[in-house]
């Protein structure tokens, strides 16, 4: 063995050789060894500085260290490693890995009709991208919720932005905790999600995605409490966000939410205010008009309906809704 070919293996002493071709390394053996053994995916005629080069590649793309696979302690030398050996579950399974990286290559990719050059080859980094497990970042921190809750949620983003960030392993950007909260609201933990969008606007000022779903969920949220309280928070959001977030279908749409929650006065706040901002709009008054008479107000209706028309008098819809409450209005007399 030439000294560079011994400087070379040697710089690679401290990359974690991962997945499935090993080197033979009894106890009492050298390191490096001059012979490879129990290769099963990998092809047995690999030189061995190919072979340590492409694990020192397996343990950037996963941020792992040779004990993960292999049958050692990191307290012990490479010599000392048994990486022949088999025992560890975590090896057995990057075999499985590399077969299929091997078949999305080699067939997959390969059948493609037309592929540019040079072509795309799928590699470890792809999904894992420095973590042991290519999960999204909103995958781990809905599975910290569930494991202790909003708190959890936010303690987890913290470390892991801590950690992580500038690194590929996650995007911190306002999509991740926009996805967090929207399934906290699917659970109906709607008083948990807006705490995550309160978060997102934290660690996303800029972002109108961020701003918008967090007025959204607030209001929700306050406006459960009370109408007090909900009208409050929205004049306050309303003079810090500006008008970005209180655009007119997206009110109407808090409204029919609260309507549907049995707030029918919350909704009635929250579509009057739409109204006074835009007062010209037929969805807004059409929005206003079914609040009234889910509340079973049915003069107001009848009165947003009619300026419905006036706004868009070829509304068919709204006629006939039109026609329905004067009916139930007449027979209620």
């Amino acid at each position: 063995m030439t000294r560079t070919r011994t400087r070379r293996l040697a710089g690679w002493t401290t990359a974690l050789v991962l997945l499935c071709a090993t080197a033979a390394a009894p106890a009492s053996a050298q390191w490096p060894p001059d012979s490879i053994v129990n290769l099963r995916v990998l092809s047995k005629d690999l030189p061995l500085d190919s072979l340590v080069g492409i694990m020192a590649g397996f343990t950037r793309a996963l941020g792992v260290r040779c004990s993960t696979c292999h049958v050692g302690e990191e307290s012990q030398q490479l010599a000392e490693y048994d990486f022949a050996s088999d025992e560890k579950a975590m090896k057995r399974t990057a075999r499985t890995m590399l077969e299929m990286v091997e078949a999305i290559n080699g067939r997959h990719l390969a059948s493609l009709e037309a592929r540019r050059e040079p072509p795309v080859r799928v590699e470890c980094f792809t999904c894992h991208r420095g973590a042991r497990e290519p999960r999204k970042l909103q995958d781990v921190l809905v599975a910290a919720w569930d494991a202790g809750g909003v708190d959890s949620v936010i303690t987890s983003y913290h470390g892991l932005r801590e950690r992580n960030y500038g690194r590929a392993v996650f995007s911190f950007d306002e999509v991740a905790l926009a996805d967090v909260s929207t399934v906290l609201e699917t659970r109906d933990r709607i008083e948990d999600a807006a705490r995550v969008d309160s978060l997102n606007v934290e660690m996303n000022p800029t972002s109108a995605f961020a701003r918008r779903l967090h007025v959204q969920r607030a209001l929700l949220v306050a406006y459960m409490q009370s109408d007090t309280s909900g009208g409050r928070l929205f004049d306050r959001l309303a003079a810090e966000y500006g008008p970005g977030p209180f655009a007119e279908p997206l009110l109407r749409q808090l409204g029919s939410t609260l309507t549907r929650r049995g707030l029918r006065s919350a909704a009635i706040d929250v579509l009057q205010r739409n109204i006074a901002r835009y007062p010209d709009s037929p969805g807004a008054h059409a929005a206003l008009a079914e609040a009234f008479a889910s509340a079973g107000n049915i003069a107001q209706a009848i009165r947003h309906y009619e300026r419905v028309l006036v706004l868009s008098p070829e509304n068919a819809n709204a006629a006939e809704r039109l026609r329905e409450l004067r009916r139930q209005d007449e027979s209620g007399r």
